[in-house]
């Protein structure tokens, strides 16, 4: 009997067990999406900052930046925290590859391609990046074949909140009145007093060695006497720091007040050299304050080839292998970023040569352009003036031609850049990837 009422016990206590599984309310932190590896409602991270140093860009704008594709030859300043570091080359290059995002998790990251260390020094052997490390980094951003990073030649503008030690200004060692001559400057140099700042050095040209095409500058000898080869000066520049557009652009028997630092080279050879280094330049040359060379304006037709010109490729996606290219059929140059039935967001300048407006008062760029399908021309087609090739600057175009494939002769006024030595001009092409991308077609210009 003592059975029986016990196995109706455990019944009734199973029955209410059971019961009251029901009604236990379940957490209210989880959640029964279909599919909780799916899940799409990941909160995004929200833009903040301009770029500038005051007010740095945060990893979600300057993603949003990158794409949206404009003004990307523009250097910005981007704060993060280093979610992981690639590679630090302190043996060959000293730069260093990692990834930065907002919250130093791998959500949203920017890559930071062979950049350099805080101060734009080179990595060393004792530099480290650890993860978490929060810094500001400052250079170019671009949309490389679909990765957006930081190009090379980037820094770390400061790291962990500290910034670069900037260096004591140095002081001149004396001034153009109270120019050393050669052989005071040879004196000095002997007698380690030239090392805490630059000189300047009056002297009587030589020799002219040599021209150098890619820095624009000419090494030459300058003595005393205007024979001897007593002080080498290595790869100057012009009156003022201008370029030299040849190596007779100096002669022997000029005479020349140069500034610059001064210092003992040896050579290969063993032998020691007196030079001004590098990045020196004329100060005056053969007693007149500014002799500067002639005008040489700019012509290139495209018949043949690009005529010195250069494309650079600021945002080229995946899906181009260009934006620029010679028309050798047409003789002319060509641009669109339309393949395959798709508007690619892309930017790209055709760029010129440099070429000098000195000695002008006024001066003009006049070309000949075509296009077709664009949706607003301004927006697809810019001209722009640089003088130092790296700061582009918009110029207003006088005429945009017709979706016709007609071409039209257009002008810019290029006064404001009269008296110039090292103007180059550029053709910007762009395209949101939203509006229709454009055909251009250039060709005969020439800015005089």
């Amino acid at each position: 009997m003592k059975k029986f009422i016990y196995s109706i016990m455990a019944l009734a206590m199973t029955a209410t067990a059971f019961t009251s599984c029901e009604n236990v309310p379940a957490p209210y932190s989880v959640t029964f999406d279909e599919d909780t590896n799916n899940n799409t409602n990941t909160p995004t991270t929200p833009t903040v900052g301009t770029g500038t140093e005051a007010d740095p860009f945060n990893v979600a704008a300057a993603l949003k930046y990158i794409e949206a594709g404009q003004d990307l030859d523009k250097e910005v300043y981007v704060s993060g925290t280093i979610v992981s570091v690639k590679e630090i080359d302190a043996a060959n290059y000293g730069n260093a590859t990692y990834l930065i995002s907002d919250d130093g998790t791998t959500n949203g990251q920017l890559t930071v391609y062979r950049g350099y260390a805080l101060g734009n020094k080179k990595f060393t052997a004792n530099d480290k990046l650890n993860a978490g490390d929060k810094v500001v980094v400052y250079g170019k951003l671009v949309n490389f074949k679909g990765t957006k990073e930081f190009t090379q030649g980037n820094y770390i503008y400061s790291l962990n909140g500290n910034k670069a030690t900037q260096p004591t200004p140095t002081a001149d060692l004396n001034t153009e009145a109270t120019a050393w001559s050669v052989a005071e400057a040879v004196h000095k140099i002997q007698a380690n007093q030239t090392t805490t700042g630059e000189a300047y050095v009056k002297g009587i040209i030589s020799e002219v060695v040599s021209y150098n095409e890619n820095y624009k500058s000419i090494t030459y000898y300058i003595s005393d006497n205007g024979t001897d080869k007593t002080l080498q000066v290595f790869s100057g520049k012009g009156l003022n720091g201008a370029d030299f557009a040849a190596k007779t652009d100096l002669q022997a028997g000029q005479t020349v007040v140069v500034k610059g630092n001064l210092k003992a080279f040896t050579n290969k050879q063993g032998k020691v050299i007196m030079e001004v280094d590098k990045n020196n330049k004329i100060i005056s040359i053969s007693g007149a304050s500014t002799p500067q060379p002639a005008a040489t304006g700019l012509t290139a037709k495209f018949e043949t080839g690009m005529d010195n010109f250069t494309i650079n490729n600021i945002t080229l996606p995946a899906g181009l292998s260009f934006v620029w290219k010679h028309d050798a059929s047409r003789k002319q140059m060509k641009a669109s970023s339309y393949k395959n039935n798709t508007n690619y967001a892309a930017q790209s300048r055709l760029e010129s040569p440099a070429f000098s407006l000195v000695g002008k008062t006024s001066a003009t760029l006049t070309f000949q352009v075509a296009a077709n399908f664009f949706t607003t021309a301004a927006d697809n087609f810019k001209v722009q003036v640089s003088t130092d090739g790296t700061t582009w600057h918009d110029v207003p175009v006088s005429t945009y031609p017709a979706k016709d494939w007609n071409f039209v002769t257009s002008t810019c006024n290029l006064s404001a850049y009269a008296g110039q030595s090292n103007v180059r001009i550029g053709f910007l092409y762009t395209c949101d990837g939203t509006s229709a991308a454009g055909t251009w077609e250039i060709k005969n210009v020439e800015a005089k």
